[in-house]
């Protein structure tokens, strides 16, 4: 084979510029996507409440959904729970964590809106999904000793019923707060 003409060198190199181009933007992309949601994330962005970790669904094996969790894990958050939230973003909610399994009863004085209260044993299975209507006075009680109570957007409870298990993420020490 004989040597390459001039237009034949002028294609391999704008070839090979045209791929580092590409590389380039690869990685200007990989990140973006993992550098820009850690630099956009609010310290606390679940009203008003640090982000605490994950909580996971599962039937058997299977993941049926998976949310953000802010924990409810001192009185006085207990207390204050989710009133005058205004919006409650999707894949996000407020996990309630007591030291012991006892019987809870909740309401939604002061909260504007419609959740699903999922009332879960302290070995994690949901004994109970509950609706939570919106500035109701009614007492929205457990059918028995729960350790957990997940409050959620009332529509992403499709899906879930009792018997399914939750999965905590553990914090390690640097992510308490």
């Amino acid at each position: 084979m004989g040597p390459r003409s001039p237009s034949h060198l002028t294609v391999g190199i704008a070839s090979q510029a045209f791929r580092y181009l590409i590389r380039q933007a690869g990685l200007v992309t990989v990140l973006a996507v993992f550098l820009l949601p850690v630099a956009a994330r609010p310290e606390t962005d679940i009203c008003g409440y640090p982000v605490s970790g994950r909580v996971a669904i599962q039937r058997g094996k299977q993941v049926l959904a998976v949310f953000t969790v802010t924990e409810a894990d001192t009185v006085a958050r207990r207390r204050r729970g989710l009133m005058n939230c205004p919006a409650l973003s999707p894949g996000t909610g407020m996990l309630f964590v007591y030291a012991d399994a006892r019987a809870r009863a909740f309401w939604m004085k002061d909260t504007p809106l419609e959740l699903a209260i999922l009332f879960i044993a302290a070995d994690g299975r949901i004994i109970a999904l509950e609706r939570g209507i919106p500035q109701s006075l009614t007492r929205i009680s457990s059918p028995g000793p729960v350790q957990y109570v997940l409050e959620i957007n009332y529509q992403e409870i499709q899906g879930l019923q009792i018997g399914d298990r939750m999965h905590r993420e553990h914090r390690s020490p640097a992510n308490q707060h």
